[in-house]
């Protein structure tokens, strides 16, 4: 009697669990399909430590990425310059800095603003153009600049374009070294060495969190909605992007930031170059309503946010210092209206249509630049 009491128990206990399993394998389907999310990458196959600015694209690489908006062909030249299809370029050479919105890694090479700019101003010039692209992402302005002093004295370059990003790029500081960063450590499952909410969390969670966010996307979703309550109910600190608030008019960041693209334009100068800069937009000021409803479900008060404040006070500084500068937030407000998709639905950088806007704000300064040189 007890064996088969024990028997059903079991039976019932391995069907509960088998649908369990079917029930979340079903899910990470259907969110896979209706609502991707964008996994943590862990690719030490890309990226390298660099000495002096931290990390580096590696060279002749030649891989498949994903950041949510879909499979991209990543290439690279020897020199670790993002490169298209058809290799590297040969042309009059033109230097692209920036972070990730320049790196491009959710569209294809041939659809990012610097596959553009090479097709673009070769036409608009009547030579052919050579766009080598130095994004890289998580960089700062600090990196801008000690990436163009190591690449200018290289080549002959006739242009530098660098683009900042308004969201993040804005910084109290400068750095003038980063050290080279490590790879990021994975846990390993393992078994407890005590018994212990410690070592327990050491050994089991953290490796389960790891494998997740790098596989799972019913996981990150169920883990986005998750922080989104704690925030809503005070359990988490809020993040906030200080560069919207109107106290942060006369921050240091502004003239900071503004003092390190005037020493790139006088080192693109120093090495017979001409310097631009663009200012890329975030999705926030480019679509009020975004924010707005980030704003309300976060109960911060809107007397306290000004969506125009960073972009506004970069051109400020960047004015007084006498820097050739183009704001696209403008143009992207226009294309919004009429229905445009700028930015990723998945992942919030650039897509293929807000490359495509910002190569045609660019591209008819930018030949200018290159005709009178």
């Amino acid at each position: 009697m007890k064996r088969s009491w024990l028997r059903t128990a079991l039976l019932n206990t391995a069907l509960v669990i088998f649908s369990f399993v079917m029930a979340v394998g079903l899910a990470e389907i259907a969110v896979r399909i209706v609502a991707p999310q964008q996994l943590i990458m862990i690719r030490p196959d890309l990226w390298q430590p660099a000495d002096t600015v931290g990390w580096l694209r590696r060279a002749n690489v030649n891989a498949e990425i994903n950041t949510g908006q879909g499979a991209v062909q990543l290439m690279s030249d020897q020199d670790g310059f993002r490169i298209g299809r058809a290799g590297r370029s040969s042309g009059v050479p033109v230097l692209v800095l920036g972070d990730s919105f320049v790196e491009a890694l959710q569209v294809e090479y041939e659809q990012s603003v610097s596959g553009l700019l090479e097709q673009s101003l070769s036409a608009a010039t009547g030579g052919t153009v050579a766009v080598r692209n130095a994004g890289v992402g998580g960089w700062t302005p600090s990196q801008y600049y000690l990436r163009a002093r190591s690449l200018l004295p290289r080549d002959n370059y006739r242009l530098v374009i660098t683009a900042v990003y308004v969201g993040n790029d804005a910084r109290p500081d400068r750095t003038d070294y980063v050290a080279p960063r490590r790879n990021v450590d994975r846990h390993e499952f393992r078994l407890p060495r005590a018994i212990n909410k410690a070592e327990l969390v050491g050994a089991t969670l953290r490796p389960l969190n790891d494998a997740l966010e790098v596989r799972s996307h019913l996981f990150i979703m169920v883990r986005k909605r998750l922080e989104t309550l704690r925030m809503k109910t005070g359990t988490s600190p809020l993040y906030f992007p200080r560069e919207f608030l109107k106290r942060e008019t006369g921050s240091s960041s502004w003239t900071t930031t503004a003092d390190i693209c005037r020493d790139i334009k006088i080192l693109a100068e120093q090495h017979g170059a001409r310097a631009l800069f663009v200012l890329i937009p975030t999705n926030y000021q480019v679509d009020p309503t975004i924010f707005h409803a980030y704003v309300r479900g976060f109960g911060i008060d809107t007397a306290a946010v000004d969506l125009d404040q960073p972009t506004r006070r970069l051109m400020e500084e960047f004015t007084r210092r006498d820097l050739q500068v183009i704001d696209a937030l403008p143009r992207f407000r226009e294309l919004n209206a009429a229905g445009q998709d700028l930015y990723g639905n998945v992942d919030q950088h650039l897509s293929a249509a807000g490359h495509q806007a910002l190569s045609e704000l660019v591209t008819p300064v930018a030949a200018h630049l290159l005709a009178n040189d």
